[in-house]
C-alpha cells in the first residue's frame, strides 16, 4: 500500500505523469513547480480550479495529495472522492490507487473483488503497473485466492517490459518452483536481467535492483557450474529477444 503512493508521489514530483492530461497546460505546469519548489498548498491551490470543473488529472493529483497528506490534512475520504471522479473519467493512475486502497485489509474501503476488477481491466490495456500489481497480489494471495499461474502470467507481461519488480518476481517463482517447474538457472537469468536494468536514477528502481542483486548472489552460492552456464545461455537468448518469450 505505502509503496503505491510512494511511487504515484515520485510522478507527481518529477512530472512522469503519462496518461492523458486536459486541464490547461499553464495550471498543470504553475502547480508542478509549485510542487518542485516544495509549496505542495500552493500546488493544490492551483489545480483545484481545474479539478472542481471535471479535469480528471487535477482530480487525480489532488486525491493523491489528501491520500499521503502534502499540503493538507491527509483525508482518505476526501482523497477517494476526488480519484473516484477522476476514475469515472477513465483516469489509469486514479484506477491504480483506488485498486490499492479498496486491497487495503486495515482501511475502510476494503474490497479486493473491485480492486481485482480494476486492476484487470488496466492490465488488459497494456499498463505495466497494474500487470505488477496483479502478479503480486496473486503471488501473494492478499485479497484473493493465492495463484502462482495467473501471478506468473501477469508477471511475465509486465516483466517483458522491463519492469524489475516482475522480473524479481519471475525470478522468485523459479527459485521456489511455485506454480512451475523448480529451474535456479531460470531463477538466475531473471535476478540477473532485474539487476543489470538501467534505473534512471528512481529510488524505487535503485531498491529493486539490490534486492534483484542480493538474490542473484545468493542463489549462484547454490547453483553448478552447469546451472550457471545455463543461466548465462538463457540470458543471453533473452537480451538478444529483447525480453520477449524469456520462458
Amino acid at each position: 500500500m505505502r509503496n503505491c503512493y510512494r511511487l504515484v508521489q515520485i510522478v507527481l514530483v518529477l512530472g512522469l505523469v503519462a496518461w492523458p492530461q486536459f486541464a490547461s497546460a499553464d495550471a498543470l505546469t504553475d502547480g508542478q513547480n509549485a510542487l518542485m519548489r516544495g509549496d505542495d498548498s500552493g500546488a493544490i491551490k492551483l489545480w483545484t480550479p481545474a479539478a472542481t470543473d471535471g479535469d480528471p488529472e487535477a482530480q487525480f493529483r489532488i486525491g493523491m495529495m489528501y491520500m499521503s497528506g502534502r499540503g493538507v490534512a491527509a483525508d482518505k475520504k476526501l482523497a477517494i472522492r476526488w480519484l473516484r471522479l477522476a476514475f469515472e473519467k477513465h483516469h489509469i493512475g486514479a484506477t491504480l490507487a483506488l485498486s490499492q486502497a479498496y486491497l487495503d485489509k486495515a482501511g475502510s474501503y476494503y474490497d479486493p473483488d473491485t480492486a481485482i476488477k480494476l486492476l484487470r481491466d488496466v492490465a488488459e490495456q497494456g499498463v505495466t503497473e497494474a500487470q505488477r500489481y496483479l502478479g503480486q497480489t496473486y503471488r501473494k494471495g492478499g485479497g484473493v485466492s493465492q495463484d502462482f499461474d495467473e501471478a506468473l502470467h501477469w508477471y511475465k507481461l509486465a516483466a517483458a517490459k522491463g519492469d524489475i519488480v516482475s522480473q524479481i518476481g519471475l525470478g522468485e517463482l523459479y527459485r521456489y518452483g511455485y506454480g512451475v517447474e523448480q529451474s535456479y538457472p531460470r531463477a538466475f537469468m531473471w535476478f540477473s536481467l532485474a539487476g543489470s536494468a538501467v534505473s534512471n536514477n528512481l529510488p524505487d528502481r535503485i531498491s529493486a535492483s539490490r534486492i534483484a542483486i542480493k538474490a542473484r548472489d545468493e542463489l549462484e552460492h547454490l547453483m553448478s557450474a552447469e546451472d550457471l552456464a545455463e543461466a548465462d545461455r538463457l540470458g543471453i537468448a533473452c537480451w538478444q529477444a529483447k525480453l520477449q518469450n524469456c520462458d
